[in-house]
């Protein structure tokens, strides 16, 4: 225990201290860290010592039959999260098709041109416009770097200032990565306790529509009036032969697809592939020529962050197993009970997830915590635990909505964004432990209205 607490310390310490470093990509940081726990693991445990550690060549090719080499378990974790990238780079490729074919452009014009004499309305739809494809991917620089740029000059042009802006962005990335009906945290806490993915939908829903909606009202209304809508179109580059729902289709395929197989999993192909299935269509369904290889070379390029991102993640946490890290971490989280369990879970649950990302501290995390719910309603209290973690999507040091959105929008310092954001978060944790403590009572509550639910 006490190694592992060491290694632990070490690696914790690494990426504190790398955090300062704005230079240094996080997904480096993140490597360097696991590596540095590794070497501290075979200096302080006497089985890897002699496993994987009596000279350097070991650390690549190893030299033991029980302890494969440190190369293997680098290779293992950063494929841990490969469904993830495949998700990401199948999303982003889609959605850049519909950008360059012009129905996104068609989509934003149209919401834009119904409904600019109303500026709350606008805004709330340009909130769930920027959370569409993280609710789509599960990712949330996938919303960043898609919608979130597209409705970008929008938000500026009615009045909102650059960091409100970012702060939007991130926030709707945030509440799209935690939306149904592709919720990834939730999916690897319940294929840790066998569970299925069925039945989240009302409690996502629930959970994270109010505080969108109310994220974007306090940030971004008091700053528009008025809505000048020639103004706002001119920044919408728009096309006269791209109109009508055909070029639309494919979207609406895609989310009806994803909520049906949501209920019926035996059709369900995987993310990828029903992203591959919205690609095909989206090109035959084009009214525009599409260079198909120059925008998957951009998509690509756009992802390849991301993804770097989610491989350095699956590194460490494969390095935590290893060293017994990810045990102590696991055995801290179950030793807690009553207002205390709840209290460490809101405060330690965002850290962790700002440094492993939500999907990392759901792995990490998430199935000895949802274990130590089994008195409540399952469903309700991981999707309660999924929010809180993807909170740390705005933590660094991997800050995956904060950072993304600050790029987007230009920004040198997350700071002022940030602060934007704090109020928004902290509701976010207190309707999480709200929803928590009192699962079984909302479950009853919400079935004597007659809403069907598991």
């Amino acid at each position: 225990m006490t190694n592992s607490l060491i290694v632990l310390g070490v690696m914790l310490a690494i990426l504190v201290a790398g955090s300062f470093m704005r230079k240094v990509p996080v997904a480096v940081l993140l490597l360097v860290a696991s590596i540095a726990g590794a070497v501290v693991g075979g200096l302080t445990d006497p089985l890897l010592k002699r496993d994987y550690f009596t000279s350097i060549a070991s650390i690549f090719v190893g030299n033991s039959e029980t302890v494969p080499s440190l190369m293997r378990h680098f290779m293992e974790g950063s494929m841990l999260f490969l469904n993830l990238m495949l998700t990401v780079a199948a999303g982003m490729l889609f959605m850049s098709i519909l950008k360059e074919n012009g129905a996104l452009n068609l989509l934003t014009r149209e919401i834009v041109s119904g409904f600019y004499k109303s500026p709350t309305i606008l805004l709330i739809l340009i909130m769930i416009l920027i959370m569409l494809p993280a609710m789509l991917t599960g990712s949330a620089p996938a919303s960043v770097l898609s919608t979130g740029v597209l409705v970008l000059p929008i938000l500026l042009e009615i009045g909102v200032s650059k960091d409100d802006a970012a702060a939007i962005i991130a926030l709707g990335s945030l509440f799209g990565m935690v939306a149904p009906p592709v919720n990834v945290p939730a999916m690897l806490i319940g294929t840790g306790v066998y569970m299925p993915y069925e039945g989240f939908a009302i409690p996502l829903l629930i959970l994270t529509v109010p505080l969108a909606i109310f994220s974007v009202l306090y940030i971004g209304r008091r700053s528009v009036s008025k809505v000048d809508k020639d103004a706002v179109l001119a920044k919408i580059p728009g096309d006269p032969n791209v109109k009508g729902f055909l070029p639309q289709f494919p979207l609406v395929f895609l989310i009806g697809y994803m909520i049906i197989k949501s209920y019926y999993p035996q059709i369900d192909p995987g993310t990828p592939l029903v992203f591959c299935m919205g690609i095909i269509l989206a090109l035959v369904c084009s009214k525009k020529k599409v260079n198909l290889w120059k925008v998957a070379v951009q998509s690509m390029a756009d992802s390849v962050d991301v993804m770097a991102l989610f491989a350095a993640v699956g590194m460490m946490i494969q390095i935590m197993g290893l060293t017994g890290a990810r045990g102590a971490t696991v055995l801290g989280a179950l030793g807690l009970k009553g207002p205390l369990l709840y209290l460490s879970i809101a405060v330690v649950a965002p850290l962790v997830g700002g440094l492993l990302m939500p999907f990392g501290c759901a792995g990490v995390l998430g199935i000895p915590l949802i274990m130590a719910f089994t008195n409540k309603n399952a469903i309700w209290v991981t999707s309660a635990l999924t929010l809180i973690m993807c909170v740390g999507a705005l933590l660094p040091p991997t800050s995956v909505s904060g950072m993304f959105a600050a790029d987007a929008v230009g920004l040198e310092s997350q700071k002022k964004m940030l602060k934007k954001c704090i109020l928004p978060a902290v509701l976010s944790l207190i309707l999480s432990v709200i929803v928590m403590v009192y699962a079984n009572e909302i479950v009853v509550f919400l079935r004597g209205l007659g809403i069907p639910l598991k």
